[in-house]
């Protein structure tokens, strides 16, 4: 076809043709049908962390103790995505999506160049009257939506190791681990079904994960979920719930253990302000990324995880140029018999809860310019009754297209 006959030169000529309109989006159109676009975007946060010290007989994995300053991308790394669409042929539409993630930052000595490059895209679609079938690289349905309606997405959040670890290289953590695990990005085949008044169902199978020194994964991860969005009274409404299992083994036991998780949330949108909640809760999940090794206790036995998110946002009536946001959220995780065993023995303590709140305000400059300062506060509690507090605050600024 004659659209793969355009040269690299062309291409790229026409590419800084397109980006110098600064529209929302820069497409190139092929012959036959085909078509070419790219979007993205660029940001940086300045971010400052001040804390307590970390306090005594705790696991001191889920402290960051320390005070400093750092130049950061935020919670999402910068975007350069590609776009290619096929003409539609024998009912069908077919299309594919790269996404680079770089960061823009690297550990804090000055001669390093250990950015980083996070390939988090790289799937097909094949939509029909049937619905949609997925293939490829992208986020799992398993709290993709808490993660995906929660404000820190475009923010900075939870600083995590941001500040003076000279190790602390990528990005900032948003919410992950106050409220929600993060889904991750994993090859998966998805299937959608076509709306259907509102409703939507998805069914995947994933690439499955290994929890420590289980290692076995004999069958694939599957996850779901169905989903409604509508409209009442001027207002939006969207609910969702989805869910997750998996089995994985050892190749040295007959030993195995079953991760599985639920989870459900609603985003309601009225005359300027948003409210959204969600809830999750299931085993052998870990504490801050899904599938972690703290996801099971030193004997092997699942530890039971829940967390929960409720923000309210307004979104001022300057052609929604200001919004202003506020949101709290929480991971709970219980103590097995193994860990409370452990620390009545003189062992250091299991986390109990991880809890942040954070106050938002995002001002667009431009459609492709916005500017967003955070204010956050972190409160972890262990099982001996030890806590921990931080403060943090973040500004940083991106470039859409």
């Amino acid at each position: 076809m004659r659209f793969t006959k355009i040269s690299v030169l062309a291409l790229l000529a026409a590419m800084m043709f397109f980006a110098s309109t600064a529209s929302a989006a820069i497409v190139i159109g092929g012959a036959d049908g085909w078509s070419f676009s790219t979007d993205g975007m660029v940001n940086l946060f300045a971010t400052y962390q001040n804390s307590d010290d970390a306090p005594t007989g705790i696991q001191t994995a889920y402290v960051t103790e320390e005070d400093g300053f750092r130049l950061k991308n935020g919670f999402l790394p910068n975007i350069l995505a590609f776009n290619i669409k096929a003409p539609t042929m024998n009912g069908l539409d077919l299309a594919a999506r790269i996404g680079f993630y770089p960061s823009s930052a690297h550990a804090n000595v000055k001669d390093k160049t250990d950015s980083q490059l996070d390939m988090r895209e790289v799937f097909f679609t094949v939509d029909g009257n049937f619905g949609q079938l997925m293939i490829g690289k992208g986020l799992s349905l398993f709290l993709g939506q808490n993660l995906l309606t929660e404000q820190t997405l475009m923010g900075a959040g939870n600083l995590g190791t941001a500040t003076g670890l000279s190790d602390a290289v990528g990005v900032t953590l948003g919410r992950i681990g106050y409220g929600y695990l993060y889904p991750e990005f994993n090859a998966q085949v998805r299937y959608t079904t076509p709306d259907m008044g509102g409703f939507k169902v998805a069914l995947g199978i994933y690439d499955p994960a290994v929890i420590g020194t289980f290692d076995e994964t004999k069958l694939p991860r599957v996850e779901g979920e169905v989903s409604y969005a509508g409209t009442f009274n001027g207002g939006t409404f969207k609910a969702y719930s989805n869910g997750m299992w998996q089995e994985i083994g050892t190749v040295s036991s007959s030993a195995d253990v079953t991760a599985y998780g639920i989870s459900a949330g609603a985003v309601v949108g009225l005359a300027g302000f948003e409210l959204s909640g969600s809830i999750f809760s299931g085993e052998a999940l870990g504490t801050t990324l899904q599938f972690g090794a703290d996801g099971l206790d030193s004997a092997g036995n699942e530890r039971d995880t829940m967390g929960y998110i409720a923000q309210l946002t307004y979104t001022m009536a300057n052609e929604g140029k200001t919004k202003f946001g506020v949101s709290y959220g929480a991971n709970e995780m219980d103590e097995t018999s193994t860990d409370k065993a452990e620390r009545l023995a003189g062992g250091d303590a299991f986390i109990e809860t991880l809890a942040q709140l954070t106050f938002m305000v995002t001002q667009d400059i431009t459609p492709n310019l916005k500017i967003v300062g955070e204010v956050s506060f972190l409160d972890h509690e262990w099982h001996n009754g030890e806590d921990w507090q931080a403060q943090q605050v973040s500004l940083g600024t991106f470039f859409l297209w």
